[in-house]
């Protein structure tokens, strides 16, 4: 099975938002979009290797794992921007020859009725088609399982069937051949039992809100959440479910509605694999409460955690929430900083409203401070770009609109607007979408 080093993964497109030189000079230059098309640790578990696709040409890269610069195990992310999947084409299937004349009546099918495996995960790596559960109800009762992991696992809510898979096909960008499929992998069946008791979702991909090209653990998609135990007979019922949970989702902030759904999910059986990690994580951090020590949850609020945003709700609920926050944003510690905008992006309860005399000149000042130095090998960005558009998004997601905020951050995008064309590009959406103004492109 192929390594993930950091953010990277085979078969993903990324953008490189740093250029750099590899270990044998092979240049990549700042805003090239290629494919990781495999990764691999050397034998001696010294370099890091890379196939890199573009255009239809893969090029070797290789990176010392003892390396002090430039791309390494835990600094990935400073030089490349995850994409979307992006699997190799399918190969072209080869024309039937003419069968013979049939001798004797037809045998069964070669892929029997899902069926035969009784709800239960198939103990053998098979093709599963384009269905992401093994079993037969309409696919329209398929639901991903929260939260994402390495491998996916899918729940049917008509009958209640939880498989692991992982998923192959061809977003169809270079080919015009779009098509998805899912293996079944062997995984022991109290582990996916465990697995179930984990909530259902569906994310509306299309439905965040239109800004600019950000990392995806900034963006909010709207996400409807199924009780693990929510089952319909037919797509009525399916409806009216979906009916019931969009009012009372939305009346309710995202952290109460995903913690309410992890309440009462048992301990883990033994020898639970790494790929589920996502699910040990989200369970531990719902087992807090708000008298947990400040240095763990500050851990578990971390913006790459899944139960990010439960953290953060705990996090908020301590009578020094503000104090916390405001230091946890000029950390230098970049996991430090994230946890510190998690709490932001959801510090309602901290202020009065929009106009709390605080929120501005805290916030204004904060970004003030951040260095304005040139990245050598990014051509127009300035060093703190990344903490700039992390504190823009949360001042989005907080809805801060108050005329000491629109004032200060046009007064920034004046003051950026010959560093840093991008973050000028961002300041004016946020301005925008604070002002009511809807950013998405003319159909």
């Amino acid at each position: 099975m192929a390594a993930t080093v950091d953010n990277l993964e085979s078969h993903h497109s990324y953008r490189v938002i740093r250029g750099f030189a590899d270990a044998n000079g092979v240049h990549i230059p700042f805003d090239a979009v290629g494919v990781i098309r495999h990764i691999a640790l050397s034998d001696d578990w010294t370099q890091i290797i890379i196939d890199w696709e573009q255009n239809g040409q893969t090029q070797k890269l290789v990176f010392a794992m003892n390396a002090t610069d430039g791309p390494r195990n835990n600094h990935m992310r400073t030089y490349f921007e995850k994409g979307e999947l992006s699997l190799p084409p399918r190969p072209a299937k080869p024309k039937p020859e003419t069968p013979p004349a049939p001798t004797a009546p037809a045998g069964p099918a070669a892929d029997p009725s899902l069926e035969r495996f009784g709800g239960l995960q198939p103990l053998e790596e098979i093709s599963l088609g384009e269905l992401a559960v093994a079993c037969s109800c309409d696919p329209a009762f398929h639901r991903p399982v929260w939260p994402p992991a390495h491998l996916s696992v899918h729940a049917c809510l008509r009958c209640g069937t939880v498989t692991v898979t992982r998923q192959v096909g061809d977003d169809g960008r270079h080919t015009g051949n779009a098509w998805i499929g899912w293996w079944a992998m062997p995984t022991p069946q109290p582990t996916v039992d465990w697995l179930g008791r984990f909530p259902r979702v569906n994310r509306t991909y299309a439905g965040a809100k239109w800004r600019w090209a950000m990392p995806a653990t900034l963006v909010r998609y709207p996400t409807l959440v199924y009780p693990a135990d929510a089952r319909v007979a037919d797509k009525a019922e399916l409806a009216a479910l979906e009916q019931r949970l969009g009012v009372e989702q939305s009346a309710t902030p995202r952290a109460f509605t995903f913690g309410r759904a992890l309440m009462d999910i048992p301990a883990p059986p033994a020898g639970v694999p790494d790929s589920f990690r996502a699910f040990l994580f989200a369970r531990e951090t719902a087992a807090f409460d708000e008298t947990a020590a400040p240095e763990t949850l500050r851990r578990h609020a971390n913006l790459y955690n899944p139960a990010s945003e439960l953290a953060a709700d705990l996090l908020l609920r301590r009578p020094d929430a503000y104090g916390l926050m405001m230091g946890w944003l000029v950390s230098a510690d970049d996991d430090t900083f994230g946890a510190g905008i998690a709490m932001l992006r959801d510090a309602r309860r901290l202020f009065t409203g929009p106009g709390d005399p605080r929120l501005a000149p805290a916030i204004l000042s904060i970004m003030d401070g951040l260095p304005l130095g040139r990245l050598n090998d990014v051509p127009g960005r300035v060093e703190s770009w990344m903490r700039f558009e992390a504190i823009l998004a949360a001042i989005a997601d907080l809805g801060a609109n108050s005329p000491a905020m629109l004032d200060g951050l046009s007064g920034l995008a004046q003051k950026l607007a010959s560093k840093d064309r991008y973050l000028v590009d961002a300041i004016r959406i946020v301005i925008n979408e604070l002002n009511g103004v809807d950013n998405r492109p003319p159909v």
